[in-house]
């Protein structure tokens, strides 16, 4: 009796056991899956991301991150170097570095984060859009991005700022030009993105599944939005980080020459040009913000590289 029990119980645990092997091998080799997994054995991409976090924490929690008012000048310790008290020195002013670039990394991290979102958000809508619906539309949202390609982002930038930042700073203080920068960035950047997801749509938009989601009565924007967009995260995320890193760099050098953030607020590319005209007195004070400027551009270089390989294996050599 007892062996005829064990063999009735046997067959169905068995087959439970293998509808669970079946659905764990499923979620296992999904794509984005699949992607992370290459992602996190990327070390380049992981440090990338660490260190784009870790920024990222640093600037928003800078009040208690052992910084003191990034504004207060000691006239006792002027220019010094490396000390327990200040751990990146202080500038000509007596005012502590680590404070400043701590408080300093909001600037090119918000403008280039927030710059970068807002441009990739307008640029897939409108490729997509483009790509989808062709003829016509195609045609107006083409000629449209043509005319966006004519006012070149730096010069734009340039320009505005020089009109009309000193009229707003009575208004939003050091964050009106970031402001500004942020609108102009975003307002120009987006028609480089645009080209490159309407290409997508195109060559995406002949697929099986979208003309399945077509015939089963899918309305264009659900196919859009459900359907080409997912398929296309991980390709736009790649050119939004170089976005980033583009963004962070052109206000850099607005900064060097004067039209970034209204001083005495602190910013990296306005301490970097200011360090550099006490260079023979303390070199530390340009040191520290040209190596936290050029970290952010390798972290989010590698975050990208490393992106592009999850989602494109194909493309590694």
């Amino acid at each position: 009796m007892a062996r005829q029990q064990k063999s009735s119980v046997m067959p169905p645990v068995l087959e439970v056991v293998g509808r669970e092997q079946e659905r764990a091998e499923e979620q296992l080799s999904s794509p984005g899956r699949d992607a992370w997994r290459r992602f996190r054995h990327n070390r380049a991409a992981m440090a990338g991301l660490g260190t784009i976090l870790a920024l990222l924490i640093l600037s928003i929690f800078a009040p208690f991150m052992n910084t003191v008012d990034p504004l207060a000048q000691d006239y006792a310790n002027l220019d010094l170097g490396p000390s327990p008290d200040h751990w990146f020195g202080t500038d000509g002013l007596g005012r502590d570095q680590y404070s400043r670039i701590a408080f300093g990394l909001r600037v090119p991290l918000l403008v280039g984060v927030l710059g970068a979102a807002v441009t990739t958000v307008l640029g897939a809508i409108l490729g997509v859009v483009a790509g989808y619906f062709g003829g016509l539309v195609d045609s107006l949202l083409a000629r449209f991005t043509d005319i966006i390609f004519a006012f070149p982002g730096f010069t734009l930038a340039l320009i505005v700022v020089s009109l009309y930042g000193p009229a707003v700073d009575p208004y939003f203080g050091g964050a009106s030009r970031v402001v500004m920068l942020t609108i102009v960035f975003a307002l120009v950047g987006w028609p480089a993105l645009m080209r490159f997801v309407r290409s997508l749509t195109l060559r995406m938009k002949e697929e099986q599944f979208v003309e399945a989601a077509r015939v089963s009565g899918s309305p264009p924007w659900k196919i859009m939005v459900s359907h080409l967009l997912p398929n296309m995260y991980g390709m736009i995320l790649v050119q939004a980080s170089f976005l980033v890193v583009a963004f962070v760099s052109t206000e850099a050098v607005l900064s060097i020459l004067g039209l970034g953030v209204a001083p005495p607020n602190p910013d990296l590319g306005a301490m970097l040009f200011e360090g550099t005209q006490n260079l023979g007195i303390n070199y530390w004070e340009t040191l520290f913000p040209a190596t936290f400027l050029a970290i952010i551009i390798l972290a989010f270089t590698f975050f990208g590289d490393g992106v592009r390989d999850a989602v494109d294996p194909r493309g590694q050599e």
